[in-house]
């Protein structure tokens, strides 16, 4: 169902809204208690008949309802009930008994505006949320107790825990800022020890830029080293068949005296004719 808002709701929208509800809501709550109109031609018409009028009391309402507020805001309220020994309540705490805290204080705190984030059962300090209007609220402590000393005994544990909290706190600042300090060196360190490896990098870049013409020594080097080899070896080679062709011409030579004694064998050895 589609209705016109004539308060402001948290969860829908602001005066004069036209937003969609569902229909038992609309018929049971928001009508009746004159919270909203159904959103016809007729209804819209009249809503900008009574738009300013509206808003002016929403005004009003807001600035009533910041006044009560303030005089709230630093009250701790401390109920007296009647507990067993575990601390569990012969019943409980309800935001009617609130409210009515409130009224015998001439204030107008209807139990509708107190919310209690769990229900009260036990003896404790619970925080409860006072909420006049969409716009204005306010936290409050209330000290569940058999007794005012009881009361202030427990008041002042809950001090004592919110101050370890406290402290706990600042000192996890502390050591946070002490961390960060160390992070900071440790990047610092980081920093420069990439800084020296670009140096290391650099002084080999250059190192290898050198080689090349290091190697053109070594392999002239390596070069002439081979030719004089190759030389030696050629002159080797020379001297060998130098060798060579003295041993054949001396074997010539033994065989050309040895002929010429064995054609003289050979004439000798014919037989001499006898003359006629």
């Amino acid at each position: 169902m589609e209705v016109i808002l004539l308060e402001s709701f948290d969860k829908l929208g602001g005066i004069g809204d036209v937003v969609v509800v569902k229909d038992g809501f609309a018929r049971n709550f928001l009508i009746p208690q004159k919270k909203a109109l159904r959103a016809n031609k007729e209804n819209k018409e009249y809503f900008v008949k009574i738009k300013n009028e509206l808003l002016a009391k929403n005004k009003k309402i807001i600035e009533d309802a910041n006044e009560i507020i303030k005089e709230i805001s630093n009250e701790e309220l401390i109920f007296i009930r009647n507990a067993s020994d575990n601390g569990q309540l012969y019943g409980s705490v309800t935001p009617r008994d609130i409210s009515n805290y409130f009224v015998e204080k001439k204030l107008d705190i209807k139990s509708s505006n107190i919310n209690l984030h769990k229900a009260i059962k036990k003896i404790g300090i619970y925080d409860i949320n006072i909420k006049l209007h969409s716009e204005v609220s306010c936290n409050l402590k209330l000290n569940v107790a058999t007794s005012k000393e009881n009361a202030k005994i427990q008041r002042d544990e809950e001090e004592n825990k919110k101050n370890k909290l406290k402290d706990t706190k600042n000192s996890s600042e502390k050591f946070g800022k002490i961390d960060q300090e160390v992070k900071s060196d440790s990047k610092e360190i980081e920093e420069d020890k990439e800084s020296v490896e670009e140096e290391k990098k650099e002084t080999k870049d250059k190192k290898e830029k050198r080689k090349p013409s290091d190697k053109i020594i070594k392999t002239d080097q390596e070069n002439d080293l081979n030719s004089k080899e190759s030389k030696k070896k050629d002159n080797k080679v020379s001297e060998k068949k130098l060798e060579k062709e003295k041993s054949s011409t001396k074997d010539i030579k033994a065989k050309n005296k040895k002929e010429p004694n064995s054609k003289k064998t050979n004439l000798d050895s014919k037989p001499k004719q006898s003359k006629k």
